[in-house]
């Protein structure tokens, strides 16, 4: 399993939101005056294709919002891109393997343990295809992220979930915890 580190690396420079949006205990960032993103037009997103992810500036933000607990608004951020995508594709499969694994975790931050393991395993089926066409063309990363490595690290880090009947509210402080970590 990776070493754990205090605070990941940052990959892109766009600040956080004031707060992470949790379902009934903070205002809905778009809908509720009081929300973070209330009243902000949508940005207009271009398609990047996958190779260029790093160019990706909406993508790498996903990632930040995700390594750092904003678990909906990394949710949102991806679906953007999804969007944009041919949905059973491997981008579309991947980014949509994406968005709900950030719905597992908010589920899970809220103490919903059922909601989390579905979300989970949905989550898991989209990324295990996802390494099955990897696999069809010899290839490790996409996106820039090691995903037969990464979704090893973080079915380890449910295991221990359901052994442990819970480990941490906040999965980023748990130390089995792993990031995102494109390169």
């Amino acid at each position: 399993m990776q070493e754990k580190n205090n605070s990941p690396k940052r990959y892109n420079t766009h600040p956080f939101p004031a707060y992470r949006y949790i379902p009934t205990q903070t205002p809905h960032p778009v809908i509720d005056p009081k929300g973070h993103s209330f009243g902000k037009e949508e940005e207009k997103v271009d398609y990047i294709v996958p190779e260029e992810w790093k160019k990706n500036s909406l993508y790498l933000y996903g990632i930040d919002l995700f390594n750092f607990g904003f678990w909906w608004e990394a949710h949102e951020a991806w679906e953007t891109l999804w969007l944009k995508t041919k949905k059973f594709n491997l981008e579309g499969q991947f980014l949509q393997g994406l968005i709900q694994m950030s719905a597992a975790l908010l589920k899970l931050y809220q103490g919903n343990t059922k909601s989390f393991f579905k979300l989970f395993e949905e989550s898991s089926k989209r990324l295990h295809f996802c390494i099955t066409e990897l696999n069809k063309t010899n290839t490790e990363k996409f996106m820039g992220i090691s995903l037969k490595k990464w979704l090893s690290e973080i079915t380890y880090f449910k295991e221990n979930i359901r052994l442990k009947q819970f480990i941490s509210r906040d999965a980023i402080e748990d130390e089995l915890f792993p990031f995102l970590l494109p390169n």
